[in-house]
């Protein structure tokens, strides 16, 4: 049984492996759901259609399709089985405010694992250049070949080759990919990814000269007057022991995002870039995976003060990964962000949290943390399963657990999201609306989500803080909030000056380095640095009478 279940999560393992590798040659890699939903999306997203990665996540792919187009490729991918792969020609993307945007060709691949991903790979066209064909392939062994790819250690080779054009009637292309079949693992391993790239699965060590030189003179064949092609190809290892189906994929899509946009590197040069990135990115997945499945991170309180009293309210709890390896908090979390970890991570943190706050004693009630959850988290019912069945073990936890939802734009749809914070407040926990005031988007935030307090954006503070008109701007948004009944904080109060500003606008709590950096040992706040300048010195009233008396002698 356990000899099985390792064949067939390598057997998904390499299948995934091959279908990300294999289109790294597009300006744009998304993964959809089968509802064709974009899960990720990396590459020149923003070049194609001017908008940037995180607006194309949780959209259905045809919202981005010109209109003329939307119905072909829907009927393409939709009609995939595991067993192929499409070239589905050349398609118009949507442009801004309905004109018709760049040109580019399609390549598809469905894979029949739990997953039941699509990944779509886009490459530009020049406006002149001709229309790709469309072309569905078959591949029905190319499961067992790349599981046996896995054992045997092989690699992958990519080549760059110019000139494709007619032989006799008789696309050259078409010759092309026998010759290079013949020469991959199997012999039903190699796919091109369009007019002039083509990648090969094959037995480790194997070297392609003698293959170019009769590609050359193929192409030399099919046309005599044309000058000398230049064939390029680059080798990639296909190995990375000891990482899951899952965190492979990730690994991919993150390596390629980091890859860069658009370069004029050879593919000599391009092919080095990819490796660092790729081996870069493997590493920081499975130490990112492993700080997750092992807990290895800390967590430090920073404190949330009232701007009237200057007693603290809660502490909002952050991640530590000194001994995890992966780099800064926010390097870290962007990496979670970006791979698809953050699910996983958030559960953690709120795991972490609850057993810190489980080592208090049960009637310290004034003590109350505020965990983070990510704006990609809210809308996957795995973690909101999770954080339900977590809380609901942990009924003391009311009113000494609250949440943040961060990176709010990540909100794919926010009716759901809605739904989901609704769920913890008739839990008796608390929901803070992070990173609020960064953009005309926070007032539809506001409209939809029901939350009991929001943060102002630090950077927004500090805009607001220089621009003629931010005094008002700021009054106005803690004046709405007041008249809903939600309350404000302001965060990254790092000076007097700043204080003085938030609580003139109206802001009802205050967070930053003026009143401590985070700490592990919530014990170092019992002296508030700075409490002064929010509670006056306590006057003596005997003292104050007698001075006034004397001032009032003749």
């Amino acid at each position: 049984m356990l000899n099985t279940e390792a064949a067939t999560t390598a057997l998904r393992l390499e299948r995934d492996r091959y279908a990300l590798l294999a289109f790294c040659w597009g300006d744009l890699l998304l993964t959809l759901d089968p509802r064709l939903r974009i899960e990720t999306a990396s590459g020149a997203s923003e070049a194609l259609t001017g908008l940037p990665e995180q607006a194309w996540t949780g959209r259905n792919l045809t919202d981005l399709i010109a209109a003329q187009d939307r119905g072909r490729i829907a009927a393409v991918l939709e009609s995939l089985t595991p067993t192929r792969r499409v070239l589905a020609g050349t398609i118009r993307l949507a442009g801004r405010d309905g004109a018709v945007g760049a040109r580019v060709s399609v390549a598809a691949h469905r894979l029949d694992t739990a997953r039941d991903a699509i990944y779509v790979s886009m490459r530009k066209l020049a406006e002149d250049a001709p229309d790709e064909p469309e072309e569905i392939e078959e591949v029905p062994r190319l499961a067992e070949r790349l599981a046996a790819a896995g054992a045997q250690g092989a690699e992958m080779t990519l080549f760059a080759i110019p000139g494709i054009a007619q032989e006799g009637g008789q696309p050259l292309g078409e010759t092309l990919g026998d010759l290079l079949r013949a020469h991959s693992l199997g012999g039903d391993t190699a796919m091109r990814l369009d007019s002039g790239h083509y990648s090969v699965l094959h037995e480790a060590g194997r070297t392609f000269g003698a293959v170019i030189h009769q590609i050359e003179a193929m192409i030399h064949a099919a046309d005599p007057t044309a000058p000398p092609p230049r064939i390029e190809s680059m080798t990639l290892p296909m190995q990375a022991e000891g990482m899951s189906e899952g965190d492979l994929a990730r690994g991919l899509v993150y390596a390629m995002h980091r890859f860069g946009e658009g370069s004029e590197l050879s593919l000599h040069e391009a092919g080095q870039r990819l490796r660092e990135r790729l081996s870069d990115a493997m590493g920081s997945v499975t130490r990112l995976r492993r700080a997750i499945d092992d807990g290895v991170f800390g967590i430090a309180f920073q404190p949330i003060v009232d701007i009237r009293s200057g007693a603290i309210h809660h502490f909002e709890a952050l991640t530590r990964f000194d001994e995890a390896g992966t780099g800064s908090p926010f390097e870290t979390i962007l990496l979670a962000e970006e791979t698809g970890l953050i699910e996983d991570f958030d559960l953690a943190m709120a795991r972490k949290a609850v057993s810190w706050l489980g080592r208090l004693p049960l009637n310290d009630e004034h003590v109350c943390i505020a965990v983070n959850i990510s704006g990609r988290s809210i809308n996957s019912a795995a973690y909101a399963e999770g954080l339900h069945r977590l809380l609901e073990e942990n009924i003391w936890l009311r009113r000494r657990l609250s949440f943040e939802i961060t990176e709010s734009a990540q909100i794919a749809d926010l009716d759901a999201a809605n739904g989901f914070i609704q769920g913890l407040r008739r839990r008796g926990f608390g929901v803070t609306l992070d990173d609020f005031g960064a953009g005309a988007a926070s007032f539809r935030y506001l409209s939809v989500l029901e939350v009991d307090a929001v943060k102002f954006d630090g950077a927004a503070i500090r805009h607001a803080q220089r621009a003629q008109k931010g005094r008002a701007f700021l009054s106005a948004l803690t004046e709405l909030c007041r008249r809903m009944g939600i309350s404000t904080i302001a965060e990254m109060i790092e000076t007097p000056e700043a204080l003085a500003f938030v609580r003139e606008c109206g802001c009802n709590f205050v967070q930053g380095y003026l009143f401590g950096q985070p700490a592990a040992d919530i014990g170092r706040f019992a002296q508030l640095p700075n409490r002064g300048l929010l509670v006056p010195p306590r006057r003596d009233p005997v003292g104050a009478a007698k001075a006034t008396a004397r001032r009032g002698r003749p």
